[in-house]
């Protein structure tokens, strides 16, 4: 192609292709879980990062609130982390080559 564009026959096909992937819901939802899942990645490093402050803070003042407040923190971390850990372990088992032992 010269840059002109595309076709009419090729705007047809593309516009034919486009409206059957819009109309894929198994699609969409894959699309929406693996946003969803970048959010959830994202928080639980912050929630991490945080807790790892916290942590600090608390060992180095000895504060009762700030290690109540770490705990706090940490759990709610390892319980965001856990489930995506385990998905990411089945997921790199189910990739071919691979027999899953060390």
């Amino acid at each position: 192609m010269d840059g002109a564009g595309l076709s009419d026959r090729e705007q047809r096909a593309l516009s034919a292709i486009e409206a059957e992937l819009k109309g894929d819901r198994s699609l969409d939802r894959i699309l929406r879980s693996t946003s969803h899942r970048r959010q959830r990645i994202v928080a639980a490093w912050l929630l991490g990062a945080l807790a790892a402050a916290l942590f600090v803070a608390a060992s180095v003042t000895v504060s009762r609130l700030l290690i109540w407040v770490f705990a706090a923190v940490w759990t709610v971390a390892v319980i965001l982390a856990l489930p995506l850990s385990v998905q990411w372990l089945r997921r790199r088992g189910q990739r071919p080559g691979r027999t899953g032992h060390p």
